[in-house]
């Protein structure tokens, strides 16, 4: 997926390499799915290919001067076969990954005379990988360029940290991830788009994990909860009905991450007087959705609580 927005990076990096002293080490710093991968590949494009002589290659993914290091499949794949999303993989990018790549440095880079290496994340190297990748961002050769990407770099090591510039990436502002969402999604209705917008929290990359999932219907429910307060329990039984079965999971994952941003929404709206039971019902519903998930609980239960604190903030607001 294209990345969107994030101009205060890309003027950060631009400046560095106009400067004629580009750091070989930088670090992507942010939450998932804000388009840190894709910045890196731009990046690394603009070094290796500075002209877009092989844009192709780079789209396919075979420039040979620009490396990826990936966690493998759990199972390596056939001949062939492609990996895709759904494919189990391993649980760390391992040491020889990173000594393969050191391997590769100690050779001319084949189209270019620079060389990118993106680390995809950096939060995956087991120990050993993280050390050896240490010893070539201390020593890197001339021309070599590495770009980690970083979805908690506050727990890399110390040690890289201080060996790389950091690039840090923020939420993107609504019109940013709706012209993101639309890109990566064209078949996606505005409905969606604006549903996926609100579920994303900033970072369209997550909100892709819930396309297709009917999320208005979702969003009405909740909707109509907050402004009746669904006295008679009609929406939060139906809901929770709908929302516990098996094949719903993804929607009920969605539902468990929008409901309490919701409260949040509305409990901004409350009089002076309502907003600590608003803020209480926001902490009692993220702790819901962190809890549900992590510990399996009852669907319809929790389901039909987290009903319950939507409904409570209506009540509030009448009140």
């Amino acid at each position: 997926m294209d990345y969107v927005g994030h101009d205060k990076a890309w003027r950060q990096f631009s400046k560095a390499c106009d400067s004629g002293k580009t750091h070989h080490g930088w670090i992507l710093a942010g939450a998932r799915g804000l388009g840190k991968s894709a910045f890196a590949l731009k990046a690394a494009s603009a070094i290796v290919d500075p002209t877009n002589m092989h844009a192709n290659l780079i789209a396919r993914g075979s420039h040979p001067d620009i490396l990826w290091v990936k966690r493998l499949p759990k199972d390596a794949p056939k001949d062939d076969e492609d990996v895709a999303d759904e494919t189990e993989l391993k649980r760390s990018i391992t040491v020889d990954q990173i000594r393969s790549v050191q391997q590769v440095l100690t050779s001319r880079p084949g189209l270019s005379d620079k060389r990118a290496i993106i680390i995809d994340s950096a939060d995956d190297l087991e120990r050993g990988g993280a050390n050896a990748l240490l010893k070539s961002l201390e020593e890197p050769p001339v021309g070599t360029y590495f770009f980690l990407v970083s979805h908690a770099s506050d727990r890399l090591l110390p040690t890289i940290r201080s060996r790389c510039q950091i690039l840090r990436f923020e939420p993107l502002c609504d019109a940013d991830m709706a012209e993101a969402l639309q890109r990566a999604a064209p078949e996606a209705s505005q409905p969606d788009i604006d549903a996926l917008v609100r579920l994303g929290n900033g970072a369209p990359g997550q909100a892709l994990d819930f396309l297709g999932l009917r999320l208005d219907e979702l969003e009405d429910a909740m909707a109509s909860i907050l402004r009746s307060g669904d006295r008679d329990n009609a929406i939060r039984v139906a809901l929770a009905e709908k929302l516990s079965l098996k094949a719903a999971q993804p929607r009920y994952e969605a539902f468990l991450r929008r409901a309490p941003a919701l409260i949040a929404e509305h409990t901004r709206m409350l009089g002076v007087g309502q907003v600590r039971a608003g803020i209480d019902a926001w902490e009692a519903a993220s702790g819901l959705a962190a809890r549900a998930i992590a510990l399996s609980l009852d669907k319809q239960s929790v389901v039909f609580q987290m009903g319950s604190l939507l409904a409570s903030v209506q009540a509030h607001k009448a009140s």
